[in-house]
C-alpha cells in the first residue's frame, strides 16, 4: 500500500514538471514571436508622397524653363517656404540645386542641394525667423535690381530680411563662381552684398 502511494505521489511530481517545462517553452517561444513581429520593430520612414505622372511632367518644364539646359534627377511633393512641389537638378555646369514650384506650376526658387537630415530639408533652406519668399511685383522689382547689379548672376531665391533697414535680400550665384547675399532697399536699390565664405 505504502508503495502504491509512493509511485502515486512519484508519478504526479513527474506530470507537475512537465507541466511547468511546457510552459516555459510555450513562453519562450512567444516572447521570440512577439520581438520579431511587426509591431515590436521599428517603423519605416514613410516615403515622399508620389506624384502622378502628368503632375511630375508639370514640375520638370516649370523647372527647365527656370534652368535651361538642366537635368531633372526627380520630382517631389513639398518643399521650403511650403512650396507644394519640387524638383532635383544638376545644371549644365554640373551643379546640384533644388527648384521650388508653386501650385501654378511655376518656378518660383533655385536653392543649392543640401545633405539629407541638414538644415531645412530640400534645398536646405527655410529663411530666417519670419522671412518669407518673395512674389509677384515686389519678386519682380528685388530681381530688376540684382541683375542691373551683378549682370550674368544666377538668382537663387529672394526673401524678406529682417536683420538690417534693408527690407528684402536676394541670393546669388555671379558668373564669376561667388555665392552673395545682396540687400535690397525699399526704394529697390541694392545697398550691401555679403559673400558666403567657404561655400562652394
Amino acid at each position: 500500500m505504502l508503495s502504491t502511494t509512493r509511485k502515486s505521489a512519484m508519478t504526479l511530481a513527474a506530470l507537475a514538471a512537465l507541466g511547468l517545462g511546457g510552459s516555459a517553452i510555450a513562453g519562450a517561444a512567444d516572447k521570440a514571436s512577439s520581438s520579431s513581429s511587426p509591431s515590436a520593430t521599428r517603423p519605416a520612414r514613410p516615403d515622399r508622397e508620389a506624384l502622378s505622372s502628368a503632375v511630375a511632367a508639370k514640375v520638370k518644364a516649370a523647372a527647365l524653363e527656370k534652368v535651361p539646359g538642366a537635368t531633372v534627377e526627380r520630382t517631389e511633393a513639398g518643399g521650403p517656404y511650403g512650396a507644394p512641389y519640387h524638383a532635383h537638378i544638376t545644371t549644365s555646369s554640373g551643379a546640384r540645386r533644388v527648384v521650388l514650384v508653386n501650385a501654378s506650376f511655376e518656378a518660383t526658387a533655385v536653392q543649392a542641394e543640401r545633405a539629407r537630415g541638414g538644415r531645412g530639408g530640400p534645398g536646405g533652406h527655410r529663411g530666417g525667423a519670419g522671412e518669407t519668399a518673395l512674389t509677384g511685383d515686389t519678386k519682380a522689382k528685388v530681381e530688376a535690381a540684382v541683375r542691373a547689379k551683378y549682370s550674368g548672376a544666377t538668382i537663387v531665391r529672394t526673401e524678406t530680411n529682417n536683420d538690417s533697414a534693408a527690407p528684402y535680400e536676394a541670393h546669388i550665384e555671379t558668373s564669376a563662381g561667388k555665392e552673395l547675399e545682396v540687400l535690397v532697399s525699399k526704394d529697390f536699390d541694392v545697398v550691401d552684398a555679403r559673400e558666403h565664405p567657404g561655400r562652394p
